[in-house]
């Protein structure tokens, strides 16, 4: 450039703004489902096993199965001194004694005691000794009839036979022990399992041992116990 010249002037810029496109706004890519909602119908939920009385609650029925029979369990006592032992205990051994026991359980309609021939049953109160002079209510059992025949049977076959009794170590009451725990889960009362201790432990006692031991008690009126039926 000449000195002295005045350079041209650069064409103005100027900035336009282009318009978007102003068409219809594209549709979506799927046509619109048409929303059909079912006809109103009554809720009707499953409630088997409910029952709904008229403006009561709900009430939940679950199957349940028959509860067991139970069968009352008893022991009797008898004091074979007929109360000699109340009177004379004291001057013969030393100590007082309330009775020689024997006991027997109850249950199922029967009576049923150890002695010198094995297991035996009777009707309650059935044998010579009358009626018991304490009854020990020993609470229920659910154990079936059939169940306890089977029972008394292995019993009777296995640590119970005739031969196995002693008068002081493997008695009646050790029978009666041994079948109210298999029926309810209870002991026989300790007054009468202690028995023999009380005595033993006298002078008298020891010295009376060979002869008590040789003792067969077997009260008279009872049924050889059978695994048949009950009783033979």
């Amino acid at each position: 450039m000449r000195p002295g010249r005045v350079a041209p002037s650069s064409p103005p810029v100027t900035s336009r703004l282009v318009p978007l496109c102003r068409g219809p706004a594209p549709g979506p890519p799927f046509p619109p489902v048409p929303l059909r909602l079912p006809e109103r119908r009554a809720f009707q939920p499953c409630l088997q096993g409910f029952r709904l009385p008229p403006g009561g609650r709900a009430r939940v029925t679950v199957p349940m199965e028959e509860p067991l029979a139970l069968h009352p369990v008893k022991l009797y006592v008898y004091d074979l001194s007929k109360g000699m032992a109340r009177r004379l205990s004291h001057l013969m051994l030393g100590k007082q004694l309330d009775g020689i026991w024997h006991t027997s359980i109850i249950v199922h309609k029967d009576e049923f005691f150890y002695g010198s021939g094995g297991i035996s049953s009777c009707a309650p109160g059935g044998t010579l000794l009358g009626p018991p002079d304490t009854v020990v209510d020993l609470g229920n059992t659910e154990v079936t009839e059939e169940i306890f025949l089977e029972y008394l049977s292995s019993l009777g076959e296995s640590a119970f036979r005739g031969e196995s009794y002693n008068l002081f170590e493997h008695n009646c009451n050790t029978f009666s022990n041994e079948v109210a725990q298999f029926l309810t889960g209870k002991k026989i009362p300790s007054y009468i399992t202690d028995l023999p201790s009380e005595v033993l432990s006298t002078p008298f006692g020891q010295a009376l041992r060979p002869l008590l031991d040789s003792i067969q008690i077997q009260p008279p009126g009872g049924n050889t116990f059978s695994r048949h039926n009950g009783q033979s």
